[in-house]
């Protein structure tokens, strides 16, 4: 019985074992599609990973070889660009150029109109990169047309060699023609009598031998241009009578004057830490913003007046000439006087300013010929060496100075003060010449100037053409009557007078000395478009040979 039962016993026991293995079994078998549906997505996982990573890297190799290929365009670009790239016809950074690469401590003046001009024709017919250099500098320049009179010159011509006449292209000839007005000279070219004769003739006869010889050229492209202009008003006056300047403000401690030039006495300016004795011209202003019945109060000034004034008339051996006025008839008088002062504004000349502590500007108009008015401005720096500072200026700031100029406008000035500007500026006359090719290739201009490399085919189909010579003179004299100009480019207390009572109220006062006795830089544009005829610096004045013409400016504002 026993046997039996343990027989059983081992036969459950076994039968549990089989269906725990049977479970187990089943159960693996069940899990076999799930693990392979695992180990799939392990595998698309790891797969798109792999795209997304070989995705990014591909993107970012073609972002930085876009990155490269701009670098690479902007560089080319960059190499292009110039800095000096005209934008409009306003004073530009290329008006100042040549002005910068000038070192000597000379006289230096050219004519940026007439550079432009010359380029901007030559440009005309360049082809290829030649043309993009030239179209790189003059950028958005757009030259503008003078009208010609007895007192403003400007022209352009295009002279060809009679032999050579054929090959000038007509389109080019008809662009001269028609948008620069030029005159097309031919010419033998055996010497350059007809060259320097139409320069001489156009520029007033300041500009003569322009070229020395022509005979190995094909042509030559010219621009010339010349002023011959008045002041509105003389800087200072020649005559006793007319326009001279004195300045008294009655019963108030102030006086200014300038005496007028007689028999070519020019005041003496010390130049240039008194190296020189240069010939100058004088000028000064007044601007009374000072109300003294405001500030002292009129009442005061009454009793004041009332007071001394009848102390005077006590007084017997008082001096005085005819009959004097009661007191109070003295006293109303004393008034309206002393309230007339207030808002005068007197000026020697026609003139404009701006000064600080580093800079003086001094600006004066030329009169207005065919509606064009001419503008001269002197900048001399204060603080610096007039080469450093015209190193260190640029367009940008040069024209802030300009619209800081302040004319003799009483609104212009401090309230409750007079203001007095005093000043002497040298005469000059410069004659100059500029080398000009090498200034110009430093400005990115060179294919032009090279025979394998010009590409003129816009003027001639004719091979290996190319410019060897680019000559600019410039005449200026700077007088006190005006500017003759030309250049060409072939490419409180009690006092008395001297008789009678008065009493002298001592007043606040500014004076700004203006005086230009260092070498500065100057100016002559066209005040309408801002365009600007003429540049320079003034290292040399004219000197001043009358010994007995020296003067200053004394404390009261009187030349002496």
């Amino acid at each position: 019985m026993n046997d039996v039962n343990q027989s059983e016993e081992i036969q459950e026991e076994q039968k549990n074992t089989l269906d725990q293995e049977s479970a187990e079994n089943f159960k693996d078998k069940e899990q076999i599609p799930k693990k392979k549906n695992k180990k799939k997505k392990i595998i698309l996982i790891v797969l798109i990973l792999i795209i997304l990573i070989l995705g990014g890297l591909i993107f970012l190799w073609s972002k930085n070889q876009k990155e490269n290929d701009k670098q690479l365009i902007e560089n080319e670009k960059k190499e292009l660009s110039s800095p000096y790239k005209m934008s409009s016809n306003d004073l530009q950074d290329f008006d100042l150029y040549f002005l910068q690469l000038e070192k000597d401590n000379k006289n230096i003046a050219y004519s940026p109109l007439s550079i432009k001009y010359t380029l901007e024709m030559l440009n005309e017919g360049a082809k290829g990169k030649t043309k993009e250099q030239l179209t790189n500098l003059l950028g958005n320049y757009q030259a503008k047309e003078y009208i010609n009179s007895k007192n403003m010159s400007f022209a352009n011509a295009m002279f060809i060699k009679n032999t050579y006449k054929e090959k000038i292209k007509e389109d080019y000839i008809n662009k001269l023609v028609e948008k620069y007005k030029a005159q097309i000279i031919y010419d033998t070219f055996n010497d350059p009598t007809t060259v320097n004769s139409w320069v001489d003739n156009k520029t007033f006869g300041l500009i003569k031998n322009l070229v020395n010889d022509v005979s190995d050229k094909k042509f030559l492209l010219v621009n010339a241009l010349a002023i011959d202009m008045e002041w509105n008003k003389l800087i200072q006056s020649n005559t006793l009578l007319k326009d001279n300047f004195s300045v008294h403000y009655t019963h108030e401690n102030f006086s200014t004057s300038i005496s007028p030039i007689l028999e070519d006495a020019y005041p003496s300016l010390s130049f240039n830490q008194n190296t020189i004795n240069a010939k100058g011209v004088s000028f000064a202003a007044t601007i009374n913003n000072y109300d003294i019945v405001k500030e002292l109060g009129e009442e005061n000034i009454r009793n004041t007046i009332k007071q001394e004034y009848s102390e005077w008339l006590k007084d017997d051996n008082r001096c005085s000439i005819g009959e004097e006025l009661g007191v109070d008839e003295y006293v109303e008088k004393y008034i309206k006087e002393i309230n007339e002062n207030y808002k005068q504004v007197e000026s020697s000349t026609d003139f404009q300013f701006y000064s600080d502590d580093s800079v003086k500007v001094f600006a004066k108009d030329l009169k207005e010929y065919n509606q064009t008015t001419l503008q001269y401005i002197g900048i001399m720096p204060k603080t610096k060496n007039i080469n450093d500072y015209i190193k260190e200026i640029n367009a940008k700031e040069l024209s802030k100075l300009i619209n800081q100029l302040k004319t003799i406008k009483l609104e212009n000035f401090d309230q409750r003060k007079v203001t007095r500007i005093i000043g002497t500026i040298p005469l000059f006359k410069i004659d100059y010449q500029l080398k000009l090719i090498d200034d110009l290739k430093s400005l990115g201009i060179t294919d032009v100037f090279e025979q394998d490399k010009a590409n003129l085919k816009g003027i001639t189909s004719t091979q290996g053409i190319f410019i060897d010579e680019v000559k600019h003179k410039t005449n200026i004299e700077f007088s006190n009557e005006g500017i003759k100009a030309a250049a060409a480019t072939e490419l409180g207390g009690a006092g008395a007078t001297s008789c009678g009572f008065d009493h002298l109220y001592d007043i606040p006062v500014e004076t700004i000395d203006m005086t230009f006795d260092q070498p500065y830089m100057f100016l002559i544009r066209d005040k309408n478009s801002g365009e600007v005829w003429f540049t320079g610096k003034v290292e040399e004045p004219i000197v001043n040979n009358m010994n007995n013409s020296k003067g200053i400016w004394t404390e009261e504002g009187e030349w002496k």
